[in-house]
């Protein structure tokens, strides 16, 4: 939604009309608060003022009815009470010699500004020293012994010594304004303003009239100023963003007609055309956008055409360009958008050609790479031809390995049944002997004593037997062991020698396909020779092009980018030279308004001691009757104090004139007039206009626009560029001179630009 520009010209709108209603109702509401305060201060001045008077003449009657002299009247020896109701008193209280007297006669006059405004809070005569004889009558009330009641309802009789109260007491019309504001909290706790008045007997200062005003009514009406300000500020503001937005809305529609024909144009459609319907800026805009798209369409093919024959003049350009650089700042600008198409048009040739070379390079590298693929292949080949010789050679005599391996085979296998046969002797030998031994044992023991040597012999012999007989048993088992293995070998021997021949049959196989493999591989290798000559051809021919091209795209770039840079430098210098003189005029305006105020400051002074030297009375200073000097052109003026100024203050004005950026620094009265010019621009007239207009320039009124802000601005420095009548750039820095607190005029600081 934030994205149209509408919504975000409304929402602009709008925060501005927020801002500037919230300011001014924050200005209103003090405007009318200050109002109401001085209304309000008008007011407590004036009460305060006409109870002064009124006590002053009650107390001035008891002294001419001889009641009372003035020195009793003027009693300080305040007796504190200590009998009767007001003794029992929280805070104390005390009497005098003529307080029973002011019960009587001031009590009800004083009630009456109670009675007659709701927002005087008290009314009371106060001495010198803050003692209150006699308060309003709802201020004494007799004494309850509640010291919070009694702080309220009973406060007669008592000093109030507090700063406010003396500050009341002892104000004596020093100022001259004739009455005391002062704003504090009371020890009831309310907060309100003191205004008093002083009250004399026989020219001496007795004390004062204090009215006490409540600002709980002010205040209240205050908030409820401000709550209707903002309430009507808030309508005002919803019905104006409400207008605002139809009002945008409406203003906006024309420049969406314009987008949308531009999205047309943008997609193809030249020849679109823009409904112009106001001669505003948009309409003005249209105008610009159909006059934009028939100039692209006219020169669209020239455009082309210049593209294409760019490449050939490029050079010569370049050349042209180099002899007419001191005419390049001048034409920079229409060059860069030309230089900047071309260089569009010529990175394109760049890039197409470029893709060329990069396509012959590849080529290129991948004929080589296929001749040395096919060179390898065609070694490779020859190798695998003598590799399938050697295996035939070799599967020959592997074959005649295996046959004498398969015949020792057979040999081991009859050997090994031989073996057999001599172990079934060995055995039955065994069985023969054991018997043998057998036999003889019993032999042995028929034959008794005479036969146990030989029954000894008789049990070796047996065990020697069984000993063989264990043994030819084992070797039984691994000869039978053996004989299997071998039945085993000698049959995988007659696999093997089948297998060979099996082998022997496929590797001749392999050598005629390898041989036909040979000859496609040398008919590769004479093809890829061919192909890489010819890219190398081409590469060759392709790189020279696409490094002609470059070098035409860099010139044209470095034409688009000189451009560009050209008028960068342009811009970023003015922009400088902006800077710069907003720096040069920032430090005259710091300078300038400190300088100004420093004058300022210095003139007051002056004007001041001479009113109060006598050197003039205040009707000289202020003398507006301007007596023109005859035969003067521009007209001259004398009044009664510029003789005393020409003395005064000329040596400081001249003295600022040592900083050589300050053209002149004067002092003017609230009309302008120009009594004591600096001493450069006092000079003896000539009677040549043109030299005295420059040269004498003392005792003038210059009360154009420029010199009659400065003369009359009473808010602090005022900063003004204007040109001078003598045709100078100027910047007028000035400053308000008060005297006595008067406005009387202005001191003015004129510095070069």
């Amino acid at each position: 939604m934030f994205k149209r520009i509408n919504v975000k010209i409304v929402a602009a709108l709008i925060a501005v009309l927020t801002v500037i209603m919230v300011l001014s109702t924050w200005l209103i509401v003090q405007q009318r608060a200050d109002v109401l305060r001085k209304e309000l201060l008008v007011k407590a001045s004036a009460l305060a003022k006409v109870g002064a008077k009124a006590m002053e003449g009650i107390l001035e009657e008891a002294t001419a009815t001889k009641q009372f002299t003035v020195e009793q009247l003027l009693d300080t020896n305040y007796q504190e009470i200590t009998e009767g109701p007001l003794a029992k008193a929280g805070i104390p209280k005390y009497k005098t010699a003529y307080d029973r007297y002011l019960d009587i006669r001031i009590k009800a006059f004083q009630d009456t500004f109670l009675s007659s405004d709701d927002m005087v809070v008290f009314a009371v005569l106060v001495d010198r020293n803050g003692y209150l004889p006699t308060h309003n009558s709802k201020y004494s009330k007799p004494l309850t012994g509640n010291a919070e009641q009694d702080k309220v309802g009973n406060r007669t009789k008592r000093i109030f010594n507090d700063k406010v109260g003396l500050a009341a007491a002892r104000y004596d019309n020093a100022d001259g304004k004739g009455y005391l504001q002062q704003v504090y909290q009371r020890d009831t706790g309310e907060t309100m303003w003191d205004v008093s008045a002083p009250v004399f007997v026989r020219d001496q200062h007795w004390g004062g009239f204090r009215i006490g005003f409540s600002m709980q009514q002010t205040d209240a009406a205050i908030i409820d100023l401000r709550n209707e300000i903002v309430f009507h500020m808030g309508l005002v503001l919803l019905f104006a963003s409400i207008t605002c937005f139809f009002v945008v809305a409406r203003f906006m529609q024309p420049l969406k007609s314009l987008t949308r024909a531009a999205e047309r144009i943008t997609e193809g459609s030249l020849e679109e055309q823009i409904q112009v319907q106001s001669d505003d800026e948009i309409g003005q805009l249209g105008k610009a956008f159909n006059k934009m798209t028939q100039v692209i369409v006219k020169n669209l093919q020239g455009e082309i055409d210049k593209s294409n024959r760019m490449v050939v003049s490029v050079k010569e350009a370049i050349q042209q360009l180099s002899t007419s650089a001191n005419e390049l700042m001048a034409i920079s600008v229409q060059q860069a958008s030309g230089a900047t198409q071309q260089a569009a048009a010529v990175q394109e040739a760049t890039t197409t050609s470029e893709e060329i070379a990069a396509t012959a390079r590849q080529v290129t590298e991948n004929s080589a790479r296929v001749e040395s693929l096919a060179g390898n292949a065609a070694g490779s080949s020859t190798e695998g031809q003598v590799a399938v010789t050697d295996a035939v050679e070799g599967m020959t005599v592997l074959k005649g390995q295996v046959q004498s391996i398969a015949e020792a085979m057979l040999e081991l296998g009859d050997n090994s049944q031989k073996i057999g046969g001599i172990i079934d002797i060995i055995d039955e030998i065994s069985d023969q002997t054991n018997l043998l031994s057998l036999n003889a044992a019993i032999e042995a023991a028929g034959a008794g004593e005479a036969g146990k040597r030989f029954s000894v012999v008789a049990n070796e012999v047996r065990r020697l037997a069984d000993r063989t007989a264990d043994a030819t048993d084992q070797v039984k088992v691994l000869i039978e062991h053996i004989q299997q293995a071998t039945n085993s070998t000698i049959m995988l021997t007659e696999e093997g020698a089948k297998g060979v021949d099996s082998a022997s049959a496929l590797v001749t196989n392999i050598s005629e396909a390898l041989q036909k493999i040979h000859v496609a591989v040398d008919e590769t290798t004479m093809a890829a020779s061919e192909i890489k000559l010819m890219t190398q051809q081409q590469t060759t021919a392709s790189e020279q092009m696409a490094e002609t091209i470059v070098e035409v795209r860099d010139v044209a770039n470095q034409v688009a980018t000189s451009s560009q840079e050209t008028t960068q430098s342009i811009t970023e210098l003015t922009a400088l030279a902006d800077r710069l003189q907003d720096m040069v005029n920032e430090d005259l305006r710091s300078q300038g308004e400190a300088a100004a105020a420093s004058g300022a400051r210095e003139m007051e002074n002056l004007l001041n001691r001479a009113l109060g030297k006598g050197d003039l009375s205040r009707d000289d200073l202020f003398d507006e009757n301007y007596q023109p000097i005859p035969n003067t052109n521009p007209q001259k003026y004398h009044t009664k104090y510029d003789a005393y100024l020409d003395k005064a203050i000329q040596t400081y004005q001249d003295s600022l004139l040592e900083n050589n950026m300050v053209a002149f620094a004067v002092l003017v009265d609230r009309n302008g007039y120009l009594p004591t010019h600096n001493t450069k621009f006092s000079q003896p007239l000539t009677g040549d206009y043109d030299t005295d207009l420059q040269n004498n320039r003392t005792k003038r009124i210059f009360n154009h626009d420029v010199g009659i802000k400065a003369a009359q601005n009473q808010n602090g420095p005022l900063v003004q560029p204007y040109e001078r009548d003598t045709g100078e750039k100027m910047l007028d820095i000035s400053m308000p001179v008060f005297v006595k607190g008067k406005h009387w005029g202005a001191f003015r600081i004129g510095y070069w630009l």
